[in-house]
């Protein structure tokens, strides 16, 4: 029996064991974890020497009632779910550039049994040493609970491939905004289609100021100036 397939019994175990009860006829967990194998399969992305490159930070977004049956097995299933998705990437040959983290959170405007995924590829933080290490005052971006480091004067954000910063959101545009970085650092929209929000208001250009709370599609970030 193969790594994936241990999973899967794993998840099916979840429901005909103690979890059953929570579930009933709602989302469950193979599902969410078919929805995450998915999401991994859909945002790979080939890099140098021919590395296909999985996204490492997944969240998990359901309807308040599915969140709320399923707090009290939150910490198990999450874990579950992050070896489900650590099984395929193996499986699939994939390549992770930074730890794999898998989150649930709740989605107002989601059905009770849907589940929407967000992933995010996050490189692993840079070790300290002479040819690494920066300045405390390093601006970066607070996105899920991690640190994304703005380390060049312009940091593309959007969907393609090519950009800085990946965001898998369908909201979110190819080329979405762009941060730059000199005396001060300024967010400028490129014409995206669901614009670029910053502290709620729909911007073409604006200042960032340390805690500015950004919205591009349907991702949600916090900038900071380090």
């Amino acid at each position: 029996m193969g790594m994936l397939d241990r999973v899967e019994r794993r998840l099916d175990n979840l429901i005909s064991g103690g979890f059953a009860r929570a579930f009933k006829a709602e989302l469950v967990p193979a599902e969410i974890a078919a929805e995450l194998r998915r999401e991994c399969d859909d945002t790979v992305v080939v890099r140098g020497q021919g590395r296909a490159v999985a996204a490492n930070d997944y969240v998990v977004q359901m309807a308040p009632a599915d969140f709320t049956r399923l707090a009290p097995y939150a910490a198990e299933l999450a874990a579950q779910l992050n070896e489900a998705v650590r099984a395929h990437v193996h499986e699939q040959r994939y390549v992770l550039v930074g730890p794999l983290a898998v989150r649930l959170e709740a989605a107002e405007d989601l059905a009770v049994g849907v589940c929407h995924i967000r992933s995010v590829v996050l490189p692993a933080n840079q070790p300290p040493g002479p040819s690494t290490t920066r300045p405390v005052s390093t601006p970066w971006l607070e996105m899920n609970g991690s640190r994304i480091p703005l380390s060049a004067r312009m940091t593309i954000i959007g969907r393609a491939p090519e950009a800085d910063v990946r965001l898998h959101d369908p909201g979110v545009s190819s080329r979405h905004a762009a941060i730059r970085l000199d005396r001060s650092a300024t967010i400028e929209d490129l014409s995206s289609t669901n614009g670029t929000f910053v502290d709620g208001r729909r911007v073409r250009t604006a200042d960032l100021h340390d805690g500015a709370v950004i919205v591009l599609g349907g991702v949600r970030v916090t900038f900071h100036n380090g």
